[in-house]
């Protein structure tokens, strides 16, 4: 290969090289901080916030802290009846956060996404319910999306959006 030749590749290859190493120093240290799942309406998501702080302390009213196995041969029954009713203070927390939605753009898309993930988890838990009652007692199965928890794309939006009240419930978290 000729020296010319050589130079060329040289030049190239290092163009390439220092290019890449310009991107991960970018990627690394000047990323865009926005997140993908944040709204621009936050009077919004204050309002969601309340609905939601509201929502959790009715749940932690339903609070039973006896040992399943301690509670006697109803215990499945009656745990099931305390995830339903905490079921549904959820629900109607979802029902007032989807009345007061944003309509338009980004933000509606964004909430309405959310909240259809929120009723999936709500339909997993009248399932859970359903198994109990039957009699067994497995942990608690949620929906996976793309492999993860569908309580992580949950907990997700609501972090990008500091509305950490309207977390998915860990209620039934092993």
């Amino acid at each position: 290969m000729s020296t010319k030749r050589q130079k060329t590749v040289r030049i190239v290859l290092g163009a390439i090289s220092l290019a890449i190493a310009a991107f991960w120093v970018w990627a690394l240290f000047f990323p865009p901080k926005q997140s993908v799942a944040k709204l621009t309406d936050v009077a919004w998501t204050e309002r969601a916030t309340l609905v939601c702080e509201t929502a959790n302390i009715r749940r932690n009213e339903l609070a039973d802290t006896r040992r399943i196995e301690d509670v006697g041969p109803g215990a499945l029954s009656e745990r099931a009846d305390l995830i339903d009713r905490a079921t549904d203070i959820i629900d109607d927390m979802l029902d007032q956060l989807q009345s007061t939605a944003p309509t338009t753009g980004d933000d509606r898309r964004l909430v309405e996404t959310w909240i259809g993930y929120y009723r999936t988890l709500m339909n997993d838990r009248r399932d859970y319910t359903d198994v109990l009652r039957a009699g067994d007692n497995p942990p608690f199965p949620e929906s996976v999306i793309d492999g993860s928890p569908i309580s992580e794309y949950i907990n997700d939006f609501t972090v990008a959006n500091r509305m950490k009240a309207c977390s998915a419930p860990a209620d039934l978290a092993v």
